[in-house]
């Protein structure tokens, strides 16, 4: 081993465990008055006192009456017979005369005792069935036992003995019993009652999709305080309704989930759509959908808003599907034609529906489908954005098109597209479903399907709730 030089300080230094964040005097103990030995020891002392107080007191009382004489002091005072000589002299008259007059003395005491029972012997007689008897003499006993027991109890616990704590409930118990949305009784890690909230509320079959929003709504309801070396961390649940008093069995928990991070999801779509980067736009608003079950509002307002992002998102998601289909179908002027149309009856942002009528005016142009194309020409004509600088040279355009549309007023191609009748859009097969006809709706986010063909299978739009169930609907608050 090496020295180390004189005038060199050693490296080393005293190694300390750290500090504990939580400190208590006497935790987890807790203060007790008195021991159950204690009392016990107390009680058999007590008793033994009064037992050799009764052990001293030998008085003839109960011998005695009001008007009786006291025994006569030569019969308390006789010699003790022996067995040789017991006392009994049946030669001597004086000795019989003698103890004649001894018993009459201590019979005179009992002149004034009634003897006559009436021929009831009482508990002397010799009657010996016991099939009755003997069991309702055990459970007088039985009886007479239990309450000494209970008078020694409550005996005991006016003393002020020891009394176990009752003991509390944990918090997740608390967030269950106090809630029936499906985030609470995840952060209290009841995943399968959650799941089984969700599937009757909103008709989720597949959990899939909702696995990070879940997991994160259990980990963001509590925090973990790390004590000290060589010891477990301690969880500490946090609480929505704490900023008053601590709610204790009223208590609810705090979830990761807010609907500022809805909005974002909802920016950052549109910020996608815009920029015509689809994919990205529909992975934005699908994630949405799936974090709307797992979201507890705070008022009517937040609600209203949920449900506004819920329509926003369902829209958004068959407008790309329909964008995407345009793409696949360029070389069938017919089915081109009616995607650009229903492209343009999606509930969009002004500034996005700009966008989706000037490709269907351009399609339908280009396919001669005059008719179409100055009726798409008429309303990117009528949106407020057109008035701006920016959007002059396409006004323009739209008025060009518009004025040739109408010299030429014909369709080159029959479309499936009636635009003075309300429809809505078959999620599905992405093709109208008219005013008055049958169909099937997603539970959740409301998506349409012709008929009963997508009835019980997966919402083609959220991807993880049945078509056609009937339910509560979306629950949103706690």
């Amino acid at each position: 081993m090496d020295k180390i030089p004189p005038g060199e300080k050693k490296s080393g230094c005293l190694l300390q465990p750290p500090t504990p964040i939580i400190r208590a005097k006497n935790w987890p103990t807790v203060p007790v008055q008195k021991t159950t030995l204690e009392d016990l020891e107390a009680a058999e002392a007590a008793y033994k006192a009064e037992e050799d107080t009764a052990n001293g007191d030998l008085s003839l009382k109960p011998f005695e009456t009001s008007k009786s004489k006291p025994v006569t002091s030569s019969l308390v005072n006789s010699k003790k017979p022996s067995w040789d000589d017991d006392g009994y002299d049946f030669g001597s008259s004086s000795g019989n005369k003698a103890n004649a007059k001894a018993i009459s003395a201590v019979t005179s005491n009992f002149d004034d005792l009634d003897l006559d029972d009436g021929g009831d012997i009482g508990d002397w007689g010799d009657d010996l069935d016991l099939g009755d008897d003997g069991a309702d003499a055990a459970h007088a006993i039985s009886k007479k036992s239990t309450s000494e027991m209970s008078t020694v109890s409550d005996m005991d616990g006016a003393d002020g003995g020891f009394e176990m704590p009752t003991s509390g409930r944990p918090s997740a118990a608390c967030w269950i019993s106090n809630s029936s949305h499906a985030a609470v009784h995840i952060a209290a890690g009841q995943a399968s009652s959650a799941m089984q909230l969700l599937n009757r509320q909103i008709a989720v079959s597949d959990f899939s999709k909702l696995k990070d929003a879940m997991i994160g709504c259990y980990l963001g309801s509590s925090v973990s305080v790390p004590g000290v070396s060589g010891c477990g961390s301690i969880s500490i649940p946090l609480l929505q309704n704490d900023q008053s008093r601590y709610p204790g069995s009223e208590s609810l928990p705090r979830c990761y989930l807010k609907v500022q991070n809805l909005v974002e999801g909802i920016r950052s779509g549109y910020r996608n759509f815009q920029a015509g980067k689809f994919n990205d736009a529909r992975i934005a608003f699908v994630d949405v959908l799936c974090e709307i079950p797992l979201v507890i509002t705070e008022n009517k307002n937040e609600t209203n808003e949920i449900k506004e992002m819920l329509e926003v998102c369902r829209e958004y998601i068959t407008a790309i599907r329909i964008k995407g289909a345009i793409g696949e179908c360029e070389e069938d002027p017919k089915r081109s034609t009616e995607l650009s149309a229903y492209f343009t009856h999606c509930n969009l942002q002004p500034s996005h529906l700009l966008l989706a009528l000037r490709s269907a005016m351009g399609t339908a142009f280009k396919h001669k489908n005059f008719i179409c194309s100055a009726s798409f020409s008429r309303r990117l004509l009528e949106l407020p954005d057109m008035s701006s600088e920016r959007n002059a040279d396409l006004r323009v355009k739209a008025t060009k098109v518009l004025q040739k549309s109408e010299q030429m007023a014909r369709n080159e191609v029959a479309l499936n597209y009636n635009e003075s009748t309300s429809f809505v859009i078959d999620c599905k097969s992405l093709s109208p479903i008219y005013s008055g006809e049958k169909l099937s709706k997603c539970s959740f986010c409301g998506s349409s399907y012709s008929g009963e063909s997508m009835k019980n299978k997966l919402c083609v739009t959220c991807g993880f709730c049945t078509v056609g169930v009937e339910t509560i609907g979306l629950v949103t608050g706690s």
